[in-house]
């Protein structure tokens, strides 16, 4: 499976839906991800429906809630549709036995708006669940995964050893470009040279994909995704030239 490629709403918040749609489209993309409740200007014009109407696929929307931990935001609720994942958080500890069920309550709840346990994507993150407990999470309640890398470099010693530790529950990766050397500063920078390879990696480790997204505030996306595009040239739409664009 060759995965689509794209933008996140987080890599242009303040475009509204129909300018996000374009954005992609303009760059060689064909999906996009979407953050709810973040104020990202495409919520509150037309939302899900002019992005489909513009062309785009949306992959998926990611809310604040977070798995384990009792005091959390609930899921955009308007935003909760059958067969469309909804991206999630999971605290560290939400598998120990005094948590797991509330784990699983939170689980059921989303499954049952989205179409099953396998449409609730749990991001790898800094600060919440640790790769072991990813992968028991995975396995005990068919959840499955959104590799966000820097997310990863952050929690995992060798990224690309957890990728493929991961990859039979990862469906979708975001990307951005950083220090590699220090991924806790959390800069967001061009997803070039180094940067470029040690993604290619990572997202090869990580097996089938069905799409990639470029998440990233360091203003050059027409690069981030021409560097998708040369990792996954049978995804890439060719962009016009003339409309191509760093925002």
């Amino acid at each position: 499976m060759t995965p689509e490629l794209g933008l996140s709403s987080g890599a242009a918040p303040e475009q509204d839906a129909a300018g996000l749609a374009a954005l992609t489209l303009r760059l060689g993309g064909t999906a996009v991800d979407l953050r709810a409740a973040k104020g990202h200007a495409w919520e509150d014009t037309g939302g899900l429906a002019a992005l489909r109407a513009a062309g785009v696929r949306v992959c998926f929307v990611g809310h604040s809630t977070v798995l384990g931990r009792p005091a959390t935001p609930p899921a955009v609720s308007a935003l909760l549709e059958e067969g469309l994942p909804a991206k999630v958080f999971a605290a560290e500890g939400c598998t120990a036995p005094d948590r797991l069920g509330l784990t699983r309550r939170q689980i059921a709840a989303l499954a049952a708006r989205v179409g099953g346990p396998g449409n609730v994507l749990v991001e790898t993150h800094h600060g919440y669940a640790p790769v072991p407990e990813l992968r028991r999470l995975c396995e005990e309640t068919g959840v499955r995964l959104l590799l966000d890398t820097l997310g990863l470099a952050r929690i995992a010693p060798d990224p690309v050893v957890a990728a493929a530790e991961l990859a039979p529950w990862i469906a979708y990766a975001q990307v951005k470009g950083f220090d590699l050397a220090a991924p806790g500063t959390g800069g967001h920078l061009p997803l070039t040279g180094a940067r470029a390879g040690w993604t290619g990696e990572v997202l090869a480790a990580a097996g089938e994909l069905r799409a990639v997204t470029v998440e990233s505030r360091a203003g050059a996306l027409a690069g981030d995704l021409a560097v998708l595009r040369a990792l996954y040239p049978s995804s890439s739409t060719t962009p016009d030239p003339r409309k191509e664009t760093a925002s």
